[in-house]
């Protein structure tokens, strides 16, 4: 099975789509639908509070300005205020997203293991047309399947649902603040495919090297004393040797990518930091905006084009993603492929 490119292909996204579909429809589904409406619940509490804090600070830092005490005091307890309720919803956030998640790893699995020992599947792992480390996908990829889909989904909803909230605060501070966003956050997502896109076959070929050197392993200490009486301690050591040169020399090439994408990201971070001070102080020395304005147009700014960034931010986890995706898809072809040979 010609599997080492890891690419996804629409069969696969088809797949995923029905394994999602399943699981929202299964006996396990209501409680799933229940945590997902509480997720979205909770995403939309957490946008509301993140643009409340930006005027909060806005006010803030203009009541320093001001030397305005009473303000000060004032807009300090609510800043306090709205950071205990911005942790109190970020942390029921992340325990119902893990329990989404722990609920949809279970089920997969059982199905999963369940249409390999009821099919046979054990039985034709040799072969040509066989997947290789069948146990990695259905315990490794399983779990980083279900817990990374659930991860990108809730960032998408929530990167629209902060480009929704902060566009309108970028827009009222600058129109101009908000295009450089725009075409900033593109530029860089364009640059970071291009820069990171070997990564996808580099991490799925990774997962099988890995797993070959593990089996190889497993395999010595069972054959131990087979070993031992036909004195092929050497030939032994030299397949383990190829395995490792194998791990390290793909890692390597891992490596050099990440470098490379590293050095673009990393530029990129930086300069969130400084290009809305550079369009938002000269507005305030001209005094067509107060003190506190910078700030939130700094924050606005690095929210909304974290939002818009998402490839960047996250290009290292969806190319991983996107190999366990593949990889998964094959067995499930696989499988299929079987039970149409043995009904």
């Amino acid at each position: 099975m010609n599997g080492e490119q890891g690419t996804i292909s629409r069969t696969t996204l088809r797949r995923l789509m029905h394994a999602i579909s399943s699981f929202l429809k299964s006996r396990v589904g209501g409680k799933a639908r229940l945590l997902l409406a509480a997720l979205l619940l909770l995403m939309l509490c957490i946008n509301g509070m993140n643009v409340t804090n930006s005027y909060v600070g806005r006010f803030f830092m203009t009541a320093i300005e001001n030397r305005d005490s009473a303000a000060f005091v004032r807009f300090a307890w609510l800043y306090l205020a709205v950071f205990a309720g911005s942790t109190l919803v970020g942390v029921l956030f992340r325990f119902t997203e893990e329990r989404l998640g722990l609920l949809w790893r279970e089920w997969l699995t059982r199905r999963i293991t369940g249409v390999y020992i009821e099919r046979h599947l054990f039985l034709h792992l040799a072969g040509e047309d066989a997947v290789s480390n069948p146990d990695q996908r259905m315990t490794e990829d399983v779990r980083q399947l279900t817990t990374t889909t659930l991860s990108f989904v809730l960032m998408m909803i929530n990167a629209t649902l902060t480009v929704l909230s902060f566009s309108g605060v970028l827009w009222n501070i600058s129109p101009r603040l908000f295009l450089v966003a725009v075409v900033y956050a593109l530029g860089g997502s364009l640059l970071t495919i291009w820069l990171g896109r070997p990564l996808i076959r580099l991490n799925y070929r990774q997962s099988d090297f890995e797993a070959d050197f593990r089996a190889d392993l497993i395999q010595v200490d069972r054959d131990g004393d087979h070993i031992i009486a036909t004195g092929t301690e050497l030939d032994v050591k030299r397949r383990i040797n190829e395995r490792i040169d194998s791990v390290v020399s793909n890692l390597r090439h891992i490596i050099s990518v990440n470098r490379n994408l590293n050095f673009f990201t990393s530029g990129y971070n930086y300069l969130i930091q400084l290009i809305p001070v550079l369009i938002v102080a000269p507005m305030f020395i001209r005094s067509e905006v107060e003190f506190g304005v910078i700030g939130q147009s700094a924050m606005a700014f690095a929210t909304l084009l974290g939002a818009f960034s998402l490839i960047i931010t996250q290009f290292q986890a969806i190319s991983s993603y996107a190999s366990v995706v593949a990889r998964l898809s094959e067995f499930v072809e696989h499988a299929e492929r079987c039970g149409k040979n043995n009904p």
